[in-house]
C-alpha cells in the first residue's frame, strides 16, 4: 500500500519528478563518461609505453639494473630465448645490446644509449620501422648503419646519409670510437627514446664492444593478463631478473592508484550535487502537500508509515532513473570504446607525456553496479530531511493551511 501510494505521488507532479529524474540521469551519465575518459588517458599512456618502450616483460641481470655496466650482460640468454619462443602467449620479443656513450657530429655531441638490435625482432616488438619519418630501415647502408630520432637529428644538425661518431667503452674498458652513417630518422611515441636512444645492428655493436650476449630481452605478450604467468615461468628457470613493465616503470602503479582515487573524488562531487538537488526538490514537494500530510496524520497514519512513504518516493525515482543513466553511459562508452575519441588537436601536448592521440574510454563492469548502489544510497540520504520535516508537521496546523 505504501509503495503504491508513493508511486502515485511521484506522478502527481510530473514536471518536478522529471526534473529530479533528469538530474540523476545526467549526473550518472556524466560521471560514467568522466571516469571512463580519465581511465582512457591512463590506458593510452600505458599502451604507448608498453608498445614503444618497455614491452610487457624485461629480462636483465640485477647488476645491470643497478649499474648499467657493459659487462652486466645475460649469461643464459639462449636458454631464455628458447623458452620464450615456445610460449603461445608471446607476440614478439627482442634481445638487445645496450651501451652508453657519446654521439658526435661536426656541429654537436650528445650522451646516448646505443641499442644493438636485430632489426626484424625489434620491428615486431616495438614497430620501429613504422616510426620512421625519413630514410630506410637497415636496408641500404651496408656498413655501420644507424637510426636516430628527429629530436637528436635536429640537435646534431644531421640528416639521412650524414656521418656521426659513436664513442663508448668496450668490454675491456677501452675507449672505442666508430663512424656510423644515419640511414633513418624516427619519431617515437616515447619522449625518453627520442631524447637519448639510437639504434644500430646488433652484429656491428657486438664487433666493436666485444660483447656477444644481450643486456636485455624485451617481451611483448598477446594479452596483458598473461604477464604474471609467463613472468613466474621465466623467473623459475633463471637467476636473472624478470620484471613487468610496472616494475620497470613504477609510475604506472602511481597512475593506477591515482585513477582509483579520481573515480572516488568524481563520484563524491557529482553525488553531493545530486544530493542537494534531491533534498531541495523533495522538501518543496513536502511543503506543497502540507494539508494532505496533515490529513493523513489526522486520520491515523503512523509516523513510520509517513516517513517511509516520503523516502520511497525518492528511492523509486532513483531506481527508475539510475538504470537509464547507466544504460546511456554504457552505450556511450561502448560506442567510443570501439570508435575511439580523437584528441589529435592536443597531439603535441600529449606527445610530451608519451601518449597516443586516440583514446578508447573503458570502464570496469563492477563500477556500474557500484554506481547504482551509490545512486540509491544518495536517494535514501536525500529523502531523510524532507521525511523528518513531514512527520514533524502538526496535523491541526497543517490542515488549516491553504
Amino acid at each position: 500500500m505504501i509503495t503504491a501510494l508513493s508511486w502515485k505521488n511521484i506522478w502527481r507532479s510530473k514536471r518536478r519528478s522529471f526534473v529530479v529524474m533528469g538530474a540523476i540521469i545526467l549526473g550518472v551519465w556524466a560521471l560514467i563518461f568522466m571516469v571512463a575518459f580519465y581511465n582512457s588517458f591512463g590506458e593510452a599512456f600505458i599502451r604507448s609505453a608498453v608498445q614503444y618502450e618497455h614491452s610487457h616483460l624485461q629480462v636483465q641481470t640485477e647488476s645491470y639494473i643497478m649499474n648499467h655496466e657493459i659487462s652486466d650482460h645475460l649469461e643464459d640468454a639462449d636458454m631464455i630465448i628458447n623458452k620464450i619462443e615456445e610460449q603461445a602467449s608471446v607476440a614478439a620479443y627482442s634481445d638487445r645490446l645496450i651501451v652508453g656513450g657519446m654521439i658526435a657530429s661536426p656541429k654537436n655531441s650528445l650522451g646516448v644509449n646505443t641499442y644493438g638490435i636485430n632489426p626484424e625482432l625489434e620491428e615486431s616488438t616495438t614497430k620501429l620501422r613504422s616510426q620512421l619519418v625519413d630514410g630506410t630501415y637497415f636496408e641500404k647502408v651496408k656498413r655501420n648503419p644507424m637510426l636516430i630520432s628527429q629530436e637528436m637529428a635536429d640537435k646534431l644538425k644531421v640528416k639521412v646519409r650524414s656521418k656521426v661518431v659513436l664513442t663508448f667503452q668496450d668490454i675491456d674498458l677501452n675507449i672505442t670510437a666508430a663512424s656510423f652513417r644515419v640511414e633513418g630518422i624516427f619519431d617515437s611515441k616515447s619522449p625518453k627514446i627520442n631524447g637519448s636512444t639510437v639504434y644500430v645492428r646488433q652484429d656491428d655493436l657486438a664487433r666493436l664492444s666485444g660483447v656477444s650476449e644481450p643486456h636485455e630481452i624485451a617481451i611483448l605478450l598477446n594479452e596483458s593478463d598473461q604477464i604474471e604467468t609467463l613472468q613466474t615461468q621465466l623467473q623459475s628457470m633463471t637467476s636473472d631478473k624478470v620484471r613487468s613493465y610496472k616494475e620497470v616503470a613504477p609510475e604506472f602503479n602511481l597512475m593506477e592508484e591515482s585513477s582509483a582515487m579520481t573515480q572516488q573524488i568524481l563520484t563524491f562531487i557529482i553525488m553531493l550535487a545530486l544530493l542537494f538537488g534531491i533534498v531541495n526538490t523533495m522538501l518543496m514537494a513536502v511543503l506543497e502537500r502540507t494539508r494532505e500530510i496533515g490529513m493523513l496524520k489526522a486520520i491515523g497514519m503512523h509516523r513510520q508509515q509517513l516517513f517511509l512513504m516520503i523516502m520511497l518516493e525518492t528511492i523509486l525515482l532513483s531506481i527508475v532513473s539510475g538504470p537509464i543513466g547507466l544504460g546511456l553511459g554504457y552505450g556511450t562508452i561502448i560506442w567510443l570504446g570501439n570508435r575511439g575519441l580523437d584528441m589529435s588537436a592536443y597531439a603535441d601536448a600529449l606527445k610530451q607525456y608519451g601518449s597516443e592521440a586516440i583514446f578508447y574510454p573503458t570502464l570496469d563492469s563492477s563500477y556500474y553496479l557500484y554506481l547504482m548502489g551509490v545512486v540509491v544510497l544518495t536517494g535514501v540520504i536525500g529523502s531523510i530531511y524532507p521525511a523528518f520535516k513531514a512527520i514533524n508537521l502538526n496535523p491541526l496546523e497543517a490542515i488549516r493551511k491553504h
